[in-house]
C-alpha cells in the first residue's frame, strides 16, 4: 500500500507542468482593449492603462523611462517588459522599432508603488517616443510576459532596434504571455 501511495505521490508531484502560451502578436495591435493590466506612469505623473490608453498624448510626457505597474504580478515571479512601435516607419508586417526590452523584474518591483523607474536589467535600453513629423499617431505598445524560468532568463540582444521582429525573438524563449499590456498613443 506505502508503494502504491509513494507512486501516486511521484506521478503527480513531477507531472509535466503546463506549457506556458505565448499570444500571436498581430492580435495585440488590433486595438488597446487587447491589451489591459499594465499601468503606465511618467515621471511627471501622466498615468496610462486600461481607461485612456487611446488618448493622443505629446512626446515630451514620457522623455524619461516611465514607471511600470502591473498589480496582478506574482511576487515570487520574474517578468520581461518589451516596448515597440508598430507604426514606425517602413511599417513592414511583423516589424517593429523596439523601445524597451527590460527583463528579470521581480514581480514585488511591479507592484510597489514607491519608485520612479521599474527595478530590471536593461538589455535594451528605454528610448523615447520620437514619432517624425508628417507619420501621423503612433501606437507605443508595452507588453509584460511572466519568465518560466525565474530571473535565470538571458536573452538574446536584437542587434537593431528598427526592424526588430517581435514574433521571431520571441520564438524559443522561455517567456508566457504576454500577461498583461498597454499602449501610449503619441504624435510628434
Amino acid at each position: 500500500m506505502l508503494k502504491l501511495y509513494f507512486a501516486l505521490f511521484l506521478k503527480f508531484s513531477f507531472a509535466a507542468q503546463p506549457q506556458c502560451t505565448v499570444a500571436d502578436v498581430k492580435n495585440l495591435l488590433e486595438g488597446c482593449e487587447h491589451l489591459t493590466g499594465l499601468n503606465i506612469t511618467s515621471v511627471g505623473g501622466t498615468m496610462v492603462n486600461d481607461h485612456n490608453c487611446d488618448v493622443l498624448l505629446p512626446k515630451q510626457v514620457f522623455l524619461e523611462e516611465p514607471l511600470f505597474q502591473y498589480p496582478l504580478a506574482d511576487s515570487k515571479k520574474f517578468y520581461t517588459i518589451i516596448m515597440v512601435d508598430p507604426d514606425a516607419p517602413p511599417q513592414l508586417d511583423g516589424e517593429f522599432f523596439l523601445h524597451m526590452l527590460k527583463s528579470n523584474i521581480p514581480g514585488l518591483a511591479l507592484k510597489g508603488k514607491e519608485s520612479v523607474k521599474t527595478v530590471g536589467i536593461d538589455y535594451r535600453g528605454y528610448k523615447p517616443p520620437t514619432p517624425p513629423r508628417g507619420t501621423g499617431p503612433h501606437r507605443y505598445i508595452s507588453l509584460l510576459y511572466e519568465q518560466a524560468d525565474g530571473n535565470n532568463f538571458l536573452p538574446s540582444v536584437p542587434s537593431s532596434r528598427s526592424r526588430f521582429t517581435l514574433a521571431n525573438w520571441l520564438r524559443g524563449k522561455n517567456l508566457c504571455g504576454p500577461v498583461a499590456g498597454t499602449q501610449l498613443r503619441i504624435q510628434f
